[in-house]
This record gives C-alpha cells, structure tokens and sequence, in this order.
C-alpha cells in the first residue's frame, strides 16, 4: 500500500524550503568576485531577518493553532497586532538596532578623490569603484538625510512586510489544514465504511448457516448416510466462509470453487429428476478479485424460492468476462409462493453493493409468470483496487 506523506509534513517542508532560500539569498547577494563574500553585510541582513522568523514561528505554531483555527479570530487579532508593536517597536527601542549608514555626499568638486561609493550597502557590492566626474554635483545637490524620517519609514516598511508575511503564513496554513480535514474525514468515512461492511458480513453467515442446517436436518430423514458425508461438505463451506471470507476480496476462481460446493450440498435434498440445474462458466477463470460471498447470494435465493419437492424446476447461472466486467446471472423457476425481489439475502446484497462499488455496478431482477431473473454486473478493476486506499 502506497504511503502519501501527509498535509503536516509537506507544510513544513515548504516552510523549510523558503527560510532556507531566504537564508541564502545574502551569500549571493553580497558576494563580489575579488573580495569574496561581504560576511558583515550578511550577518546584517540576517539580523534583519531574524525578527520575521521570530514572527513566523510565533504565528505558525501558536498563534494560529491556539487561537485562529479555534474560532477566536478576535483575540487572534489582538494578540497579533500587540507581538507585531513589541517586535518591531519596543524591542529595537531597548535593545537599540543600528541605524542605516547615510550615503557620503561629496564635495562639489572637479579635484575630488574616487570614492566607492557602494561599497558596504546592501546587495551592491563593487559596482563601481570611481565614478564619473559628472555626477558627483548631482550627487552632492541631494537633500539632506534625515534619520527620524527613515526610521518611520523603516518602521512603515517592517510592518507592512510583517503583514504581508502573516498573510502568507496564514493562506497556506489554512489550505493544509483544509487538506488535513479532508483526510480525516475520508479515513473516518473509510472506517465507517469497514465496519458496515464488516456487520453485513456477519449477517450473511448466520443466513447461509441457517438454510444449509435446515437442508441437512431435512436430508437426515431422507438418507442418513448421505447426511454424513453432507456434514464433511459443510466443512468444507465453512472453512471458506470463516477464513477466506474475512478477507476483503478473494480470487474469482475460489468464489467459483465455493458456489460449486454450496450446489453440491443443496442438491442433496432434491431429486434429480425434478431439477435442471445448469451452470455456465469460463474454461479458464482469470485472476481477478472480489469481494466474498457475492455471488452465492444469488443462488442461495434461487435455491430458497425457485426450488419445488413436487414439480419440476429448473436454476440456470452463467458467468462471464466482458471488457472488465464481472457479469453474473441466475434465473430460475418459481413456486406457487411469489418470488420475492426484497427478501433478506437479496436486501444485504444491495447494501454491500452501494457501500463496495458506490454506483459503479448494476444489479437488475425481472420478474416474469413462472421465472425470476437476478442478473449483476460489477467492474473488474474496481474491485481489485477497492481496499488498496
């Protein structure tokens, strides 16, 4: 059975997957092909980074759990906007964090000496050693730095990306759980599904049981001996339906081998004479797979309804392979007491039908003067691969 690594797994494994890009991007960012890797730049940018990964984590693995996925999105909010102001505003106010380095301005002069200018800054690292002559007046007309503007406007632009980050840490947390949800509730449905199928199982055994002792106990009046060695086939039966039977499908060929035992034992109590019975199978059967105790539902009802002590009846079954199909039919005789389309057996076939091939199958019955005809069709493959989930 094939393994899927669940919704939790391949959330982390993305949120591993981009800190580690983000962890990475300076070591390229700040690497110069003559100097080589700007090492303070990037401990810098990873001091910068650092609060955000403080905020995911926060959020990730508390925040969302413990309260947003608990229907408090209310206290969510709060607890969120209160972490944000004391990330990004109280604690740079009391531990202090290194202003940004303002750029030179340079001297309106033709005799200045080379400066580099980008040397140290973020992400431009050896551009350009000396630049020409004619842009250091522009340079030099800039405005004046100002450090309380640039501090409200980092600050802007750290809660803004802050946002952005919850926002993204959010949407996927949600759709992974949304994921997780829908797994549970299919293995839920699954087991539900396990267990029906189980308590229909355990009905036909005791329905099948009973109709076969009933034929043994008529044929111990009739013949003794024959009664014996009918105990040694019900054996037999039994051995199949308490072991193979507990399985969730068979071999078509064993279900086969079973349907011929059980009309083995049910024509014990008939006479020959008054029963045409005649089955239709494939010279060689396939090796598929079905459920068990499938099909001798539908001989069982012939036996129980279309079998007379006193006048002549007849069963007919025939099975057959077509375009992977599974296709079944039965039609025998009836008594004087109508046959019925809704008895027990017939009943619990349905319901495991609706609960193994979820509408994938057909199952008709045609009723006519004199002859009941119960024909079904269920897919090959699908119920090979009906349990592999």
């Amino acid at each position: 059975m094939k393994r899927h690594p669940s919704p939790t797994v391949l959330e982390n494994g993305i949120y591993a997957l981009i800190w580690l890009i983000v962890a990475l991007i300076p070591l390229f960012g700040y690497y110069d092909a003559a100097e080589g890797i700007y090492w303070k730049e990037v401990i810098r940018f990873w001091q910068r980074v650092v609060p955000f990964f403080v905020l995911f984590l926060v959020n990730n693995y508390l925040l969302t759990r413990y309260f947003l996925t608990r229907k408090r999105s209310g206290l969510y909010v709060v607890v969120m906007l209160a972490f944000v102001i004391v990330l990004f505003v109280v604690a740079p106010a009391l531990f202090g964090r290194q202003t940004p380095r303002p750029i030179p301005r340079f001297v309106e002069s033709p005799t200045a000496p080379p400066v580099n200018l980008y040397k140290g800054l973020p992400f431009l690292p050896g551009w350009s050693d000396v630049f020409p002559e004619e842009m250091r007046p522009i340079l030099d007309r800039r405005p004046p730095w100002h450090p309380t503007l640039f501090k409200w406007e980092r600050l802007f632009n750290d809660c803004l990306l802050a946002m952005l980050l919850i926002g993204f840490n959010i949407a996927i947390r949600l759709l992974f759980q949304s994921m997780q949800d829908a797994r549970r509730l299919r293995e839920l449905e699954s087991q539900n599904l396990k267990a029906e199928l189980q308590y229909l199982k355990m009905q036909v055994n005791p329905h099948f049981f009973m109709n076969t002792l009933n034929n043994i106990h008529a044929l111990i009046d009739i013949d003794a001996e024959k009664a014996k060695e009918t105990v040694i086939d019900l054996s037999r039966i039994m051995r199949y339906v308490l072991y193979d039977a507990d399985r969730p499908t068979v071999p078509l060929r064993k279900e086969v081998e079973f349907i011929g035992n059980y009309i083995e034992l049910m024509l014990s109590r008939y006479r020959p004479e008054l029963l045409d019975l005649r089955t239709a199978y494939p010279a060689e059967i396939p090796d598929v797979q079905i459920p068990p105790l499938l099909l001798v539902t539908l001989i069982e009802n012939a036996f129980k309804h279309g079998i007379s002590y006193r006048h002549p009846s007849f069963i007919h079954t025939e099975l057959t392979l077509e375009q992977g199909w599974i296709v079944y039919t039965v039609c025998n005789s009836t008594t004087d007491k109508p046959a019925s389309s809704n008895g027990v057996g017939l009943e619990i076939l349905r319901r495991r039908l609706s609960l193994l091939y979820e509408g994938k199958q057909t199952f008709s019955v045609e009723q006519q003067e004199g002859t009941f005809r119960a024909t079904l069709r269920i897919p090959i493959e699908y119920a090979h691969t009906l349990y592999s989930d």
